[in-house]
């Protein structure tokens, strides 16, 4: 008789703990450095949203905007270490892990939109190929999505800006890795790196006299308040990146983690297409609030770009990737 109660309590232990497994709730941290309105805080959103759904409850996602956990660096390092789960950011600040990233910074790549969105596709070359990347680095993160975040431009506190001669001098703020400080060292500015929590301050005090973002970078972070002279260079697609921390996937059920993954990959579409709309909305926002905006004579831009392509490409054994960009543009 007491085998036979020892035998019921343990059965009910086993009962308990299968329960609890089903029952597990899990929280995930998203980090992202903009505020609202961007693509990445819409895109986050759409994660947060989905994931509490489609999970009946079980992932319960928070949102920490506005560099709450700290710069770009910091949230990497913190994925790193898996005290942050997802991370929204650009491929500049995530080139400090995997120096292949930084790719994507180089201007001119693309001819128009179209060509764009159609390198960086899901399933396409260029995403296997940064699957691969990050994952024979062991960085401890897992790349998941790449996408759009709408095109860069410059905007500066000194002049307007309408050719190549009215940059040089300039103090320009880049973000990290050294092929953006190539590119506008190229252009004639003297790089400096900043983070992009510190841009505000920076562009006030004299810090920095200029920058580069997107137009949903530069509205959510009241650059027009410093910078006033805004110039369409038009210099670069924004390329956004998804990445998750192994720790994550490693605790998550193999369901839950195939819902995570899944997510990811439709947010980005939101991303790249925000991104589009956002840039078209603000610029028009901008010029009613009185914002110089100029147009830009890119030719000697364009020139400059292409000897930079060649050789940060061949220092990033990346030339094939360079190659099929420029094969692909011939189509658009």
């Amino acid at each position: 008789m007491k085998r036979l109660g020892m035998l019921v309590g343990v059965f009910a232990l086993i009962l308990g703990v299968g329960v609890g497994a089903r029952g597990q709730e899990y929280s995930l941290k998203v980090s992202t450095v903009v505020r609202a309105p961007h693509p990445w805080i819409s895109s986050a959103q759409y994660i947060q949203k989905t994931l509490e759904q489609k999970s009946g409850g079980k992932i319960k996602v928070t949102i920490f905007d506005s560099g709450k956990l700290g710069s770009d660096e910091v949230a990497l390092t913190n994925l790193r270490e898996g005290s942050v789960d997802l991370y929204i950011g650009g491929t500049a600040n995530a080139a400090t892990y995997i120096p292949e990233f930084s790719f994507f910074n180089m201007s001119f790549l693309y001819k128009n939109e179209n060509q764009f969105e159609a390198a960086i596709k899901a399933g396409g070359p260029l995403d296997k190929r940064f699957q691969d990347i990050v994952r024979e680095r062991k960085v401890d993160m897992e790349y998941l999505a790449m996408a759009g975040g709408g095109l860069r431009n410059m905007s500066n506190r000194l002049r307007p800006v309408k050719s190549i001669a009215d940059v040089r001098g300039m103090k320009m703020r880049v973000p990290g890795g050294p092929v953006a400080a190539k590119v506008w060292e190229a252009f004639g500015t003297l790089p400096v790196s900043l983070a992009w929590t510190e841009l505000y301050t920076a562009l006030q005090t004299g810090v920095a006299d200029a920058a580069e973002s997107t137009m949903p970078g530069y509205k959510g972070s009241k650059l027009y308040e410093v910078a006033k002279y805004l110039a369409k260079t038009e210099h670069e697609f924004m390329v956004s990146v998804f990445l998750m921390a192994d720790k994550t996937a490693k605790k998550l059920p193999p369901d839950l983690l195939e819902l995570v993954r899944k997510t990811v990959q439709e947010a980005a579409l939101i991303c790249t297409r925000e991104g589009v709309d956002q840039t078209r909305d603000i610029l028009a926002e901008m010029a009613k609030r009185g914002i110089v905006i100029t147009e830009v004579d890119k030719s000697e831009f364009l020139s400059r770009s292409i000897p930079v392509q060649n050789e940060e490409a061949a220092k990033l054994k990346l030339t094939d990737a360079l190659a099929d960009i420029r094969k692909l543009g011939a189509s658009y």
